[in-house]
């Protein structure tokens, strides 16, 4: 059994950036840099309001986010389809993948229950009294145990991108095509997380700071809210073309080691 080689994904992944980098520019446009951009300009995240606008405004995002994965795992999956179809299958197939993330979510739960008891036995981390928020200790445990999972399960973004099934599919399906590539796969979510974060944060803080001096602090339907959230929107964007496609790229590697030919969707959708 071949190992999963993250620099020929890589390779693969820059000469699709390259040859469908309009494809992939388009569908993050239209369903990352357009819906964060309105998100933060109607509910701009620094005013600490967690209002019901707030909370919708967040439900809607995710979900497009996840048509917005989709559709870039489809074209970067092949074969050759336009910007409609592959956002269609992600349209059709989202329900399917929000079932998987939503079991995943439960499934990580019931396993932090009797970690987090018997950790809090040893004092290794502080149990959140009620009314209270959890402390650092805890957040840094539930992480951890997020990122170990999601090394697996991120390949239920392809799968359902390129192949049929319910939720259920999707994650035995993941599962079954990490093994032997485990470490492989954790530590390319380590390197788009620590990348991610460090490019975020360096924007809110640097670009963040010089907009409100120069505007004032962002609030709703603002200009300062409107270019900050617009920014980041594009930073966003960036790298989550990137990360869609070398998860493809990684899908197709890995299907090759069980399957002769890996499934994809037929007539473009």
């Amino acid at each position: 059994m071949s190992k999963l080689s993250l620099s020929r994904a890589w390779e693969e992944s820059r000469a699709i950036l390259a040859h469908d980098g309009r494809l992939l520019a388009s569908v993050a446009l239209a369903l990352v840099v357009l819906p964060e951009t309105i998100a933060g300009l109607i509910a701009p995240t620094s005013t600490g309001e967690g209002s019901g606008m707030t909370l919708a405004l967040l439900a809607i995002t995710i979900l497009i986010g996840f048509i917005a994965q989709i559709a870039l795992n489809r074209l970067a999956i092949g074969p050759s389809t336009t910007v409609g179809a592959a956002i269609g299958r992600g349209v059709t197939r989202m329900p399917a993948l929000l079932g998987a993330f939503i079991l995943l979510m439960v499934g990580i739960f019931i396993l932090l229950i009797p970690i987090v008891l018997a950790f809090s036995a040893l004092g290794l981390v502080q149990s959140p009294g009620v009314g209270n928020e959890a402390p650092p200790s805890l957040l840094l445990l539930i992480v951890l145990l997020a990122a170990l999972c999601y090394a697996i399960f991120q390949l239920t973004i392809p799968v359902s991108a390129a192949e049929q099934g319910g939720p259920i599919h999707l994650l035995k399906r993941s599962w079954h095509l990490s093994r032997g590539a485990y470490f492989a796969l954790l530590a390319f979510v380590i390197l788009v997380f620590v990348c991610l974060t460090i490019v975020l944060v360096a924007g809110q803080v640097a670009f963040g700071s010089m907009i409100v001096a120069l505007l004032g602090s962002p609030t709703p339907l603002s200009l300062s809210a409107l270019i900050i959230s617009l920014v980041l929107a594009i930073l966003q964007a960036i790298f989550t073309v990137i990360f869609a496609v070398m998860v493809a790229r990684i899908y197709l590697q890995l299907a090759e080691r069980t399957d002769p030919q890996p499934s994809v969707p037929r007539s473009g959708t």
